[in-house]
């Protein structure tokens, strides 16, 4: 396969080129990953911190703040206890309200998101209706 590569993609694949004839890539998907490993944003991990630490919901829906936020924490490595004692600080006041006010603990981060989901759709009908009278 050949390729007409240029500057800093060119250098990178210089070696692998001149090594061995028979190393050569073997495809262009091969190349464009080998490149993507060399030129992947590197500070990945820093970002999603940034951006968890800064993460509200706002007026969002919770369906949007939620996907975010499991977006976010799949490049980091937190615990699920973690998760869900963050969640908590991070979700909109009337989530924190039914949060406290009721007694169910637990076990897991899908549990605590399918409550608060059904939490936010029945508050988003209670404000419809209400809005319509």
């Amino acid at each position: 396969m050949i390729f007409r590569l240029e500057g800093d993609a060119d250098q990178q694949i210089y070696a692998k080129r001149c090594v061995d004839v028979l190393s050569l890539y073997q495809s262009l998907s091969e190349l464009l990953k080998h490149l993507k490993e060399i030129y992947e944003d590197q500070n990945l991990i820093r970002k999603c911190r940034r951006k968890y630490v800064a993460l509200k919901q706002l007026n969002k829906f919770f369906s949007s703040f939620y996907s975010e936020f499991t977006r976010i924490f799949s490049f980091l490595n937190y615990d699920d206890v973690i998760l869900m004692n963050d969640i908590q600080n991070k979700i909109n006041n009337h989530l924190q309200n039914a949060l406290s006010v009721c007694l169910i603990e637990f076990s897991s981060l899908d549990k605590l998101k399918i409550f608060l989901q059904d939490v936010n759709n029945k508050q988003r009908v209670n404000y419809q209706l209400r809005d319509e009278q």
